[in-house]
């Protein structure tokens, strides 16, 4: 039997291990470093590390533009997903700075308000778009707030942050004339993070692939559950039909950049 002492020490060092690993120290080396996203996969190409990497990156690297730009998000349910992500959106676009670029689900802007943020920041141009019911229409495992004026809320956040208004499309990202604005414009990066529903995210995963860019990006969300990612107590590794996705098909048919927590990044370069 394990004393109560023993136990103490142990969860002690379970959790000094856990800040270590997630890099809580602004002095952390080697994760002091400012890398592109291509050289943090290769310096990192444990999907773990990358993770620890991308938080401690949001946390004591990044722009302070961006670090309040996710506080704004993060507070009053505006947004979802983890401070990880702002990273990784951040060290990726400021490597290929797409000409265009597709949110699919928007809920109240984060992305779509974070791509034009680091357009600005980067000076590129960026069109962004995004495809959104701009209501609180759920799925199988999401549920959203019900006395949001969706669309109004994400462009008040978009004029919050100095930017124009995206190109965006009132409809279901299966509705005839979503699929027909997916394949309308060739696409320098896409984000997939719509109805999480097998059957919808693979709708959605199909004509994306087919509508990029050469050398685009699709980023599929909520996609890591058959992965080696381990999340941490904040962190999340997905659903099952965005994750299926991914293993029956992305892993495949495109080329796997890297892993940020949940989020998958593939390119067809």
């Amino acid at each position: 039997m394990v004393s109560v002492t023993g136990a103490v020490t142990a969860r002690i060092s379970q959790f000094q291990a856990a800040v270590q690993r997630m890099s809580l120290s602004r002095y952390c080396e080697p994760f002091a470093k400012d890398l592109s996203f291509t050289e943090a996969v290769s310096q990192y190409p444990d999907r773990n590390e990358l993770y620890a990497y991308m938080h401690h990156y949001r946390w004591h690297l990044a722009p302070a533009e961006i670090r309040e730009h996710r506080t704004y998000f993060s507070t009053g349910r505006r947004g979802f997903g983890e401070d990880a992500f702002h990273a990784m959106w951040w060290l990726l676009l400021r490597e290929y700075r797409p000409r265009h670029a597709l949110e699919i689900g928007v809920y109240r802007g984060q992305v779509t308000s974070l791509m034009g943020l680091i357009a600005k920041l980067c000076g590129f141009q960026c069109e962004v778009h995004g495809i959104s019911p701009f209501s609180p229409a759920a799925d199988a495992v999401s549920k959203y707030i019900k006395n949001v004026d969706y669309l109004e809320d994400t462009l008040a956040s978009n004029r919050r942050f100095g930017l124009p208004a995206p190109h965006f499309l009132k409809a279901l990202s299966t509705d005839p004339i979503a699929v027909e604005h997916i394949r309308s414009i060739a696409w320098n990066v896409i984000y997939i993070d719509g109805n999480h529903d097998y059957e919808v995210a693979l709708a959605d995963y199909k004509v994306c692939r087919d509508s990029l860019a050469q050398g685009g990006l699709l980023v599929m969300d909520d996609s890591s559950l058959y992965t080696d990612y381990n999340p941490a107590k904040f962190s999340f590794a997905g659903h099952p039909g965005p994750s299926r996705v991914v293993k029956e098909l992305a892993l495949s048919e495109l080329r796997f950049l890297g892993g940020v927590g949940h989020n998958n990044v593939f390119t067809n370069a």
